[in-house]
């Protein structure tokens, strides 16, 4: 598994490689968490490559998001992860300089839980794009242009846990889906979502050595 505590940039590795799955016992509990709040447009440009003969815009977003439980698919441990989370940085690129065609997107986040737990990570994904589509799916509920959504992955860390000192260290897995108000610029405003999910800890050692 990926060392811990974090370096002082906040950066780790995501513990998902065959040998991080393959080669530890691990404990998962399953994170299935509803989330709402506000994406805010901090800064918008468009850049032009004249040798590619391209435009695309960049932007940057802050983004705070209320965690809360949803049943069944919440276990006790993930319930301790209910509260907010922020992204300061959310940075996007789009393609043909505008936010309501294809682009992707990262940030790093900070979530803060029940009784002091934080979790710091990553996110990264795609915006505007649909996968539930034809010909794979049946019926289709979206486009392969599918506007005002974004998803990806997220994984992060458990550096502090004062109600349940044991999932310190543990890394938090998961898929999101968002959706919010797109526009040319990017979009800001109200934003909805889900988050599914895991927490894998790896099994502590009975015996020294072991």
């Amino acid at each position: 598994m990926c060392a811990s505590p974090l370096p002082p940039t906040h950066r780790f590795c995501c513990a998902d490689t065959p040998p991080d799955i393959l080669d530890h016992e691990l404990c998962l509990s399953g994170l299935s968490k509803n989330l709402e709040g506000e994406l805010r447009l901090l800064h918008h440009q468009r850049e032009r490559c004249p040798k590619l003969e391209c435009v695309t815009l960049k932007t940057e977003h802050f983004l705070a998001l209320k965690v809360s439980s949803n049943e069944p698919c919440d276990s006790s441990q993930a319930k301790l992860l209910d509260g907010v989370i922020r992204v300061s940085d959310l940075a996007h690129a789009f393609e043909g300089g505008d936010g309501t065609r294809r682009g992707f997107h990262g940030g790093d986040f900070r979530w803060q839980g029940q009784g002091g737990l934080l979790v710091l990570g990553t996110l990264s994904g795609m915006t505007n794009v649909g996968t539930l589509r034809k010909p794979v799916f049946e019926p289709a509920c979206e486009r392969c242009d599918e506007r005002g959504v974004m998803q990806g992955r997220l994984c992060g860390v458990i550096r502090r846990s004062p109600k349940d000192p044991r999932l310190i260290g543990c890394q938090v897995f998961g898929v999101y889906r968002f959706a919010f108000e797109p526009s040319k610029e990017g979009g800001e405003g109200g934003i909805k979502g889900t988050l599914e999910g895991v927490i894998v800890c790896a099994c502590p050692n009975e015996q020294p050595g072991h």
